[in-house]
């Protein structure tokens, strides 16, 4: 008997039993519908001279109907009952088997990996080794059943927990540094600079499906490496939210394209793979798709023969955790000045005094003014009068009567908005005709978090005041420029700048970043190009910041301004 039919029929016969159901539900609604055709028979208007044996007969067929309308309801009540008794019994069959399973089962690990640490005789060593290895492979194929076997039943709970991503990740490929430095092969670790401090996921089942996928590129590679890199993707700012893939990539043999969706199926392997090394249940791949699925998420491959695979495990929508002053280790002096030297204005709205007070306190001596109101009349007259380079407002108040307040000020300013929430705001539901939230700080309000997302949103965007200004200085900012400087510029740019600007751009590695500005500062300085020598040395100063957001806005804009210079 294979280890499908031992441990999965009864879910053929739950199966059974659900068609039966419905096969019951289907008769029970086709009797009721007859059932209301002939009353509405009865309420038709009909000839007096055959109404009374007409409705005589009528009143018994509808008799009749309810009779076996009842019979009907019974027979899918008791069908869900026994389908219910039969899926506790085959998930208490399993729970036992487990149980009286992994009692011995682990007195035989136990005592073959003291054997495997004490014999001397190679064959006997052998022996030791072999019995080890399957003990674990044993309870590895009862945990994943019974795994399985919960999730065909519909349990499943999601426990979500704030995680250090740059911890988490780096611990669970840490842990196989071990297997993959005993094959010879290079085990790295990529986390994309743009992934949130922490995340709210279910850390255990998360890493259950990462430890699998990276288990298996280790096991079918032989040579080479195995790349594990996190990425952020579809980060939306108003909910608070972001999607992140966890892509684990390696050199080894690869899956042909027909096997690509039969690896997720239960009980199956790679066909082409008939190597005893790699044998397997064929159940992890199914295990964690479903799991993944479960979690909003979702798992593919891109793999070819003797090229190596890549799959990618994503998940949607995780919130991001909201750091609080609370939560901030050192809250140490922090320069605002730098955040818009030139100046911006700022409102506040909040009726909590010391969420206002600590943004004032800030910007104090800055030229940035900020303005603060607790009444929400008071601060919507201001905004008619005068323009805003961004507004900081309780969550509340912004999202009152269904986002009236936000609706109202969107009309009134298109400055950008940052709400401030005292606890997670992942219900809060913003319109799309109202203000446009950039942001979120959690109170009591962390000055670091304050100076972080400031920066992001005073750099990022125009501020009224100096918007006239700066398009003039765009139409001038290439009027004085030397053409043989630029044809010279352009030349060493290309041998020299150019190729680390485009590994910069492929690693989104702060210190490759790094070295592309410092090259590109004394070049641009030696050719007098100002707008790159403004470019570098602001720049420099974003990465000194780590302000990531900037960093990459500003080398997305790079290759524009090159070209414009091409262009002259």
């Amino acid at each position: 008997m294979s280890l499908k039919s031992m441990f999965f029929g009864s879910s053929e016969n739950l199966k059974k039993l659900k068609e039966e159901r419905d096969t019951y539900k289907k008769k029970s609604e086709r009797l009721s519908q007859e059932l209301y055709d002939v009353q509405a028979l009865l309420s038709k208007e009909i000839d007096s001279t055959k109404k009374t044996s007409f409705v005589s007969g009528k009143i018994q067929r509808i008799e009749e109907l309810e009779n076996e309308l009842t019979i009907q309801k019974q027979r899918v009540q008791d069908a869900r009952k026994i389908a219910q008794e039969a899926n506790h019994v085959k998930q208490d069959f399993l729970a036992n088997m487990r149980h009286e399973v992994r009692t011995p089962m682990n007195s035989i690990i136990a005592f073959s990996d003291m054997l495997t640490q004490e014999l001397e005789d190679k064959t006997h060593l052998s022996y030791a080794k072999n019995i080890f290895s399957s003990g674990n492979k044993l309870l590895s194929l009862m945990d994943n059943i019974i795994e399985l076997s919960r999730l065909e039943s519909g349990i499943f709970e999601f426990k979500g927990k704030a995680i250090d991503t740059s911890l988490y990740f780096n611990t669970i490929v840490k842990e196989h540094e071990a297997k993959a430095y005993n094959k010879g092969l290079l085990l790295t670790l990529n986390i994309d600079a743009a992934i949130p401090v922490s995340l709210i996921l279910d850390d255990q089942k998360v890493r259950a499906i990462l430890d699998n996928l990276i288990d298996n590129a280790i096991k079918f590679t032989q040579k080479g490496m195995v790349k594990v890199k996190v990425v952020a993707q579809n980060h939306n700012y108003a909910q608070n939210r972001v999607s992140i893939a966890m892509i684990v990539s390696d050199s080894g043999i690869g899956i042909d394209a027909d096997n690509h969706k039969k690896i997720f199926e239960i009980f199956e392997k790679n066909e082409d793979n008939s190597n005893t090394e790699f044998q397997g249940t064929g159940l992890g791949l199914s295990i964690n798709k479903k799991t993944a699925k479960l979690m909003g998420g979702d798992i593919s491959v891109s793999s070819k023969l003797a090229q190596g695979s890549v799959f990618t495990f994503k998940l949607t929508g995780l919130e991001i955790v909201l750091r609080n002053a609370q939560d901030s280790i050192d809250e140490s002096p922090i320069d605002f000045s730098v955040v818009k030297p030139e100046g911006a204005t700022v409102m506040v709205i909040d009726d909590v005094k010391s969420s206002c007070e600590v943004i004032e306190n800030s910007f104090k001596n800055t030229n940035t003014d900020v303005i603060t109101h607790s009444n929400l009349s008071e601060a919507i007259i201001e905004l008619q009068k005068k323009q805003f380079d961004l507004i900081f407002i309780d969550v509340n108040i912004l999202s009152v009567d269904e986002n009236a307040v936000s609706k109202v000020i969107a009309k009134m300013s298109k400055a950008p908005v940052v709400s401030l929430t005292a606890s997670s705001i992942k219900d809060i539901k913003f319109v799309k005709d109202g203000v446009n939230v950039v942001g979120h700080l959690k109170k009591p309000i962390s000055k670091i978090e304050l100076f972080k997302l400031s920066l992001k949103v005073l750099n990022s965007s125009e501020s009224y005041s100096s918007l006239s200004s700066r398009k003039a200085q765009r139409k001038n900012e290439f009027v004085d420029l030397d053409k043989k400087n630029v044809e010279q510029f352009l030349l060493h740019h290309a041998k020299h700048v150019l190729p680390l600007f485009s590994k910069a751009v492929a690693t989104n590695d702060l210190n490759t970043i790094t070295t592309f500005t410092q090259t590109l500062l004394p070049l641009a300085q030696e050719y007098k190009i100002n707008i790159l020598v403004t470019f570098a040395k602001e720049l420099l100063q974003k990465i000194e910041l780590f302000d990531i957001e900037t960093i990459n806005s500003m080398m997305l804009t790079y290759k524009t301004t090159i070209k414009r210079l091409q262009n002259l």
